[in-house]
């Protein structure tokens, strides 16, 4: 409240009847009071937070509610709590209803008629009273803002020293040195943030420093700094800060808590350049990542080729050995040189592609552009992978989606190896269904042309995981010691490399969605050029080649008496082994996988077990794992193309009794057996 020279106390006299009201206005002529009237407790009440009453003249008898009530109504406001009620009424003079007025707070109790004089004088004292109480408030808060306007000017001053000492302590040191109030707001940054930033100190307090470091890291520092200022822990963090020049550099930044006794008051912090050392921990770990990839890399390609080569040798030399038997017949021999050209071909094969993928990348492969029947060499194609498709029982469909011309220029040796290798994975991969070539021709500018050739399959599909590999080298989709189906993983590798040197690309066509679906569908797109006046044809001839499987038996019998069971998926492997064991006496069982094998063990009565290591379903280690976790006691001897060591000695580990690798040595083989089955309890007469 002011002084009373400018400030008016108000006053409330309350009283049901206008001439009432109008006496006590007219006996209270007191300077520096405003009258406020009311005709009942209700609009009393309502004035009680629209004024700030220093004295209360209630009539005691009202209608509806009387002075009493009203007076018990205003001592429940804190506001009015200590406030001078004075009673004023004509009747009830009785010591007991003016002591149940001072019960309720009266401070006076006047009876009508009233003495002008007298009311003057106790009204002014309470008025006094009032103006003199506000004086002394308003005394006291000034007395209260000086004190803490002296305690904030001693702060500020003791702060602006401590800011000097920082300031000159802060711009000695060759690191960014930041300063934050307790509650995060930045409000300091040394000379080498601003030399290094380019921001000037106010552009950088408060939130402007944020523009200098990069989002990602800006995001990852405010969310440790929120939980540093409530644990009221220091944090480090790396982080990356924008130079003068735009350039981000990694920083290796530390902030400290300042504390006075157990609370934190501001925080301090550094950032030192870490990007140089950064930039070289990186190409550490990528040169360390590059020489684990390659290194497995090599080992998988060296386990790769050692199946590959080895599979199809083993029948070579096991073949060309029978073919020196002087009694073998005119079928036998026309089988064994089948079988041995069947896998030469099969090893040139895999040797070509070696060679090619090494002049690739070496940037010396050479394709030639010369005009060529487009129409033969598709019928080529077709009669070629026919007999393929018809030894599985698949159906093998060209389709023209346009004409096509029938001469094209581009290199028809590299053409046809594509689409043998890409024609070749999707019979390989469908066991059931069909697999079709669509061909389409798009006439482009300046007398070019694209030839597009779509491969579509009912096989076994691949899945998301999976496609983003299918182009580099040594990768399948199934890429276990279980896998049903064969290879090195480098004919997409390969063939797209191909592709592209033919001006043209190879891509797996998307089916829609992230599941595995039915069939793959490949696209082969060879641009080239279009020979003038050349004819366009629409449909192919559909040529047939037959083979004819031969078979034939030993008649060898140097293993008497002895059953044995031959664990292993590839029927040439089964014919020849087949043929030096019952050609040296035995009785040979066939398994064709892991499964089958461990079920005819377990119920034949076999004196020695064979096993091939890579084969479907259940691969060797996990069908031999499984027979010695099942008590069987007999000898089982590995037969694998995979000749490492490491191979080798896991092998043994799994519980086979020996390791033996493919090309198989007859006389070798027959020996360990023997020597093996000698020791066995088992034997059939």
């Amino acid at each position: 409240m002011l002084t009373k020279d400018n400030q008016k106390v108000d006053v409330l006299i309350v009283d049901d009847r206008e001439d009432g009201l109008m006496a006590l206005e007219a006996a209270l002529c007191i300077p520096h009071i405003n009258l406020v009237k009311a005709q009942s407790g209700e609009e009393a009440l309502s004035y009680l937070d629209k004024y700030n009453f220093g004295v209360l003249l209630l009539d005691v008898q009202m209608p509806e509610m009387d002075g009493f009530e009203l007076a018990e109504k205003i001592r429940k406001k804190e506001k009015y709590k200590f406030t001078p009620i004075i009673f004023v009424t004509a009747i009830n003079k009785d010591d007991r209803y003016v002591y149940k007025g001072y019960e309720l707070g009266a401070v006076d109790y006047i009876f009508k008629p009233f003495d002008a004089q007298v009311l003057n004088s106790k009204v002014s004292i309470f008025v006094e009273l009032y103006l003199k109480s506000s004086q002394l408030e308003k005394q006291a808060e000034k007395i209260r803002e000086s004190e803490r306007k002296e305690r904030y000017q001693k702060l500020a001053e003791l702060e602006i020293e401590s800011l000097k000492r920082y300031r000159n302590l802060a711009n000695s040191i060759p690191h960014i040195i930041w300063k934050a109030r307790d509650d995060g707001i930045f409000n300091y940054f040394n000379q080498v943030w601003i030399d290094y930033t380019g921001l000037s100190q106010d552009q950088s307090v408060g939130l402007g420093w944020q523009s200098a470091m990069y989002p990602d890291d800006l995001n990852q520092f405010l969310k440790n700094l929120i939980l540093s200022m409530n644990s009221g822990e220091g944090f480090e963090i790396e982080c990356r800060l924008r130079r003068h020049d735009g350039q981000y550099r990694w920083h290796w930044l530390k902030a400290s808590p300042e504390l006075q006794g157990n609370f934190v008051t501001a925080w301090i912090g550094t950032c030192t350049d870490i990007h140089d050392r950064k930039l070289a921990e990186t190409k550490l770990i990528e040169a360390e990542q590059l020489a684990v990839s390659a290194s497995v890399a090599k080992t998988s390609f060296l386990a790769n080729m050692s199946h590959e080569i080895r599979t199809p040798m083993n029948a070579i030399l096991g073949f060309s050995e029978l073919m020196l038997n002087p009694d073998q017949d005119e079928e036998e021999r026309r089988h064994c040189i089948n079988t041995v050209h069947k896998c030469g071909r099969q090893l040139l094969g895999l040797i070509d592609e070696i060679l090619d993928i090494s002049k690739i990348e070496a940037g010396r492969m050479e394709v030639e552009k010369i005009d060529f029947n487009l129409g033969t060499l598709l019928k080529d194609l077709s009669a070629l992978m026919k007999v393929q498709a018809e030894s599985k029982n698949l159906k093998l469909e060209f389709e023209f989606l346009s004409k096509i011309p029938e001469f094209i220029n581009t290199d028809p040796t590299r053409l046809r190896q594509i689409l043998v290798n890409v024609i070749g994975n999707a019979i390989k991969f469908t066991q059931v269904g069909e697999v079709r070539i669509k061909m389409a021709w798009k006439n482009e500018k300046n007398n070019l042309g694209s030839l597009e050739i779509f491969v579509s399959d009912t096989g076994v599909g691949i899945d998301s995981e999976h496609k983003n590999k299918l182009f580099k080298p040594f990768v399948q989709a199934d890429n276990s010691t279980t896998r049903v189906f064969g290879g090195t993983g480098l004919g997409l590798f390969l063939s797209r490399k191909l592709a592209r040197a033919l001006n043209g690309d190879l891509t797996f066509e998307e089916k829609g969605g992230n599941r595995k679906s039915l069939g793959s569908t490949f696209l082969l797109k060879v641009n080239t050029e279009n020979i003038k006046d050349v004819k366009f044809i629409q449909s192919l001839p559909k040529d047939q080649m037959e083979t004819k499987k031969s078979t034939f038996q030993s008649t060898e019998s140097q293993l008497e008496g002895l059953k044995i069971l031959l664990v292993e998926d590839s029927e040439d492997n089964q014919d020849i082994i087949t043929y030096f064991l019952t050609h040296a006496g035995a009785h040979v069982d066939i398994a064709e996988n892991g499964v089958e094998g461990v079920q005819k063990t377990l119920e034949g009565d076999y004196n020695i077990v064979l096993m091939d290591i890579q084969m479907p379903k259940m691969d060797g280690y996990q069908a031999t794992s499984e027979l010695r976790n099942k008590g069987y006691m007999g000898p089982i001897i590995a037969l694998t193309a995979h000749a490492l060591k490491e191979e080798r000695d896991r092998c043994l580990k799994a519980g086979y009794t020996e390791h033996m690798t493919k090309p198989v040595n007859r006389v070798t083989l027959i020996s360990e057996i023997a020597r093996f089955a000698s020791k066995s309890r088992h034997l059939v007469s």
